[in-house]
């Protein structure tokens, strides 16, 4: 090899290593309050006492905890009472959650599998908070693949937030540059974790990603699912997570939002052709409460929101010559789309009265 070549490969390395140096400050657990707890972190929180965040392994088969099953104590491992939480959160069949001997070794493929409890309480069914699961990969990307929070603390206390956190910090830690993961376009909470406090960008809607879900917090309806990109060694993201921890990131103004042109189903391929900086696209403000007033509106606004996005962003799907073909014959198509989910804004002008608007951006856009 010539030594300009080889100069040139040191270079890179130095400068790589550089940035996942300043990335793991960046992301660094005290910056956000908490402090080293044997091998995990702990954080006073208002409200819950001392929390600790724990990451998992096979070594937890070992660690004793407890579900609650008719109000009656029934013992058994940290591992197994992940599964039990996925089942909880989720409202999936057995077949669906990843099981223990999955979660045992996602730590050796530079994932990671995060709880948080009440320290005073434990990590069982009376102290539990959250968990996050992730794989790693040869690619240099983290795959989350789940994040859950106990229902009454949901919204509160950041709970979810601290966990991502955590799980950049370990993603970095491990190798990796950056981290994606799925999530259901028609929930608004999800949308201002991910976009807003995290400051991920949306790149892709793939139609189905799992299938018809069995899942008492879905329902049977299609999977559809945005993929969001974390860059972990990004000085914007690393700037957004600062201004989020000292409450100066307010969000976009809600107005702004209003006045970009707004994408819908009878607009979408007009719109998209006159090709906007910037646009705006609707969700319902509540998709759990829709589904319950209005299942067939619920069910509808899903079908439409593929006609609308699909004009401006990249779709992925499905590839078959018939539904019952093989699997040799099932590919995917993937469509090329010129615009990214950047931002989400809610406009709340009554208790009752609430939007909720993606903002899309063309890249290489101004707005």
């Amino acid at each position: 090899m010539p030594d300009d070549t080889i100069t040139l490969e040191t270079t890179r390395a130095t400068r790589e290593r550089a940035e996942i140096e300043l990335a793991v400050a960046a992301l660094h657990p005290e910056r956000f309050g908490l402090r080293r707890h044997r091998d995990g972190w702990r954080k006073s929180i208002p409200g819950l006492g001392n929390v600790v965040f724990a990451p998992l392994g096979w070594q937890h088969a070992q660690c004793a905890s407890y579900d609650l099953v008719d109000c009656i104590r029934e013992p058994l491992d940290a591992l197994r009472f992940v599964v039990r939480l996925q089942a909880r959160v989720w409202g999936m069949p057995p077949e669906e959650l990843v099981p223990v001997n999955i979660l045992a070794i996602l730590p050796d493929t530079g994932g990671s599998v995060l709880v948080a409890y009440r320290e005073e309480l434990g990590f069982n069914a009376d102290g539990w908070l959250g968990f996050a699961i992730a794989a790693g990969g040869r690619s240099g990307t983290l795959v989350s693949h789940m994040l859950g929070v106990r229902e009454e603390q949901r919204g509160t206390r950041d709970l979810g937030w601290h966990l991502k956190l955590l799980q950049g910090y370990e993603a970095l830690r491990a190798g990796h540059r950056s981290a994606i993961w799925t999530f259901d376009p028609m929930r608004g909470a999800n949308a201002r974790l991910n976009l807003e406090k995290l400051g991920a960008t949306v790149r892709e809607l793939t139609l189905d990603k799992y299938g018809v879900l069995r899942s008492d917090l879905y329902g049977n309806v299609p999977s559809d699912r945005f993929t969001a990109y974390w860059d972990l060694v990004s000085a914007t993201t690393h700037g957004r997570l600062e201004d989020v921890r000292t409450e100066r990131y307010l969000g976009p103004d809600p107005e702004m939002v209003r006045n970009l042109p707004e994408i819908t189903p009878n607009n979408a391929d007009r719109l998209a052709k006159s090709a906007p900086a910037a646009a705006r696209y609707q969700i319902p403000a509540d998709i759990d409460a829709l589904m319950i007033e209005d299942a067939g509106r619920a069910n509808a606004w899903r079908s439409e929101m593929r006609t609308a996005l699909s004009p401006f962003m990249t779709i992925k799907s499905s590839r078959a010559a018939a539904t019952d073909a093989p699997p040799i014959e099932i590919g995917v198509d993937l469509r090329p789309g010129a615009y990214d989910v950047v931002a989400f804004a809610t406009d709340v002008r009554a208790a009752a009265d609430r939007d909720n608007w993606y903002v899309l951006r063309r890249r290489g856009g101004e707005g």
